[in-house]
């Protein structure tokens, strides 16, 4: 058992890039390892033993993800719990009032972790995959409804954003983008697809693709326009322009509670996946 009295936190820096970056990929390979340096904490006694990073959720002001852990080998001595508890009395202290952070498995020692710390259950959402983009249903055709890209950047970011909060500003699964975040993550203005009805736009799905899967995300429909059947207009379309780029399947996903989007990915072949479990918690001040 290790001594906690021969263990210091510290202060993130940038020699320490290394060690958190490997530590990262050790306790989840599937995730890409990111850290804001200004709020990273590391765990050493002469060793490199744990970290945690606090990263801003885009568009919720005060909420930010919970990333880091212990090193395999010292887990289960009591450093996870003596770490996050020196760190959540200076957050007390901070514009930072709620922490997520984003499970698999309920019944994994993360999820149990972070629930004997008070964090709870905030929001469940599903993964679907279309396995094959053979066989697509064919493109609706009405002369007033088309679906198009935009040849100029500007415009496509600020037609996106709009379309975004009309969409979504009534729903709890509303997460604004600023146009600076937008253009920070958008490849190409052709990557955001808008369905158009008469000289309305009234949805958008921006594509990106990787190692031949086509994600969809965000996908919506402005709020008066949704139950019109619009959605799978728009859909539909989606999946033959990620095809025609080279997606050989396709990946979206909703709120499990989201039950008009489930219905319609599920129509259009997408099959549930996996479900990301997020639990929260909200620091009292």
């Amino acid at each position: 058992m290790i001594d906690l009295t021969t263990l210091t936190i510290r202060p993130f820096q940038t020699t320490d890039t290394t060690a958190v970056h490997t530590l990262s990929r050790l306790l989840t390979p599937e995730k890409t390892p990111y850290i804001d340096p200004q709020r990273t904490w590391v765990v050493v006694n002469g060793r490199f033993l744990a970290y945690l990073t606090l990263l801003p959720v885009p568009g919720l002001d005060g909420v930010f993800e919970l990333e880091g852990g212990v090193h395999p080998q010292w887990q289960r001595q009591g450093i996870g719990s003596w770490l996050w508890t020196s760190i959540q009395a200076q957050l007390n202290h901070t514009p930072i009032h709620q922490l997520s952070y984003c499970v698999t498995d309920m019944n994994s020692p993360t999820a149990h972790f972070l629930q004997k710390h008070g964090f709870t259950v905030e929001h469940e959402e599903w993964e679907l995959i279309r396995p094959f983009l053979t066989n697509l249903p064919p493109i609706t055709d009405l002369p007033n409804v088309r679906s198009a890209t935009f040849s100029n950047r500007n415009r496509a970011i600020k037609t996106f954003c709009t379309l975004y909060d009309n969409s979504f500003a009534t729903y709890p699964w509303y997460q604004p983008y600023t146009a600076a975040e937008v253009a920070a993550t958008l490849a190409t203005s052709q990557d955001i697809l808008f369905l158009r009805r008469d000289d309305i736009r009234i949805g958008f799905a921006w594509l990106h693709i990787e190692d031949g899967i086509g994600e969809i995300e965000p996908f919506g429909i402005v709020d008066a326009w949704q139950g019109h059947g619009y959605g799978r207009i728009l859909l539909t379309a989606a999946l033959h322009q990620l095809a025609q780029h080279g997606a050989t399947s396709a990946q979206i996903g909703a709120w499990h509670n989201n039950a008009p989007a489930l219905h319609l990915y599920q129509s259009l072949g997408f099959q549930h996946t996996n479900t990301l479990t997020y639990l929260a918690l909200t620091l009292k001040k």
